[in-house]
């Protein structure tokens, strides 16, 4: 009888030690999955934070360009005198503006954006739109003879498409 019970005791130890290692095994399991859920609403919140600071260094070198503007349009406020004083500042009227276009594509082109070629190229559906055809014998058929608004590309993927007037030979 001494053998049964003990038998039965060291079968009742070897069920104490799977309950216990099942419980090890569920703790272990449920502090993983809330490390892991914690880990997610990290990353989301890191995720979100780089979304909403992106572009802060493009956007910081639009900031000299905004002063320009600015301060073109508050000479034009304040009076001819003011105005003629910031047109000869950036080297005259039409040249004032040049600059500031100026500063706004170099901007633009370090950032991966480049204009797309329109006048005299092949017509390509992929990066032109056509709005206009027009027939001039002398030129090639599918040609672009004029750019109606330009089209620009960033790192190789359109942007907008350059809005153009094409050839088109009638036969």
């Amino acid at each position: 009888m001494q053998a049964k019970a003990g038998k039965e005791h060291k079968k009742e130890e070897k069920q104490e030690d799977f309950r216990a290692l099942a419980q090890e095994y569920k703790e272990t399991l449920q502090r993983l999955q809330a490390e892991f859920e914690n880990s997610r609403k990290r990353s989301e919140k890191e995720q979100g934070e780089f979304t909403k600071f992106a572009n802060s260094s493009l956007l910081k070198e639009f900031l000299p360009l905004v002063d320009s503007i600015l301060e073109a349009k508050k000479a034009s406020e304040t009076g001819p005198a003011k105005l003629e004083s910031f047109a000869w500042k950036h080297g005259g009227g039409t040249e004032a503006l040049d600059k500031i276009g100026a500063q706004l594509m170099k901007i633009l082109e370090r950032n991966g954006v480049r204009i797309i070629e329109t006048t005299g190229k092949k017509f390509d559906f992929n990066v032109h739109e056509c709005l206009l055809t027009s027939h001039e014998k002398e030129k090639e058929d599918g040609i672009i003879l004029e750019e109606l608004q330009k089209g620009y590309m960033l790192n190789g993927k359109v942007l907008r498409p350059a809005k153009v007037r094409v050839n088109k030979k009638t036969e």
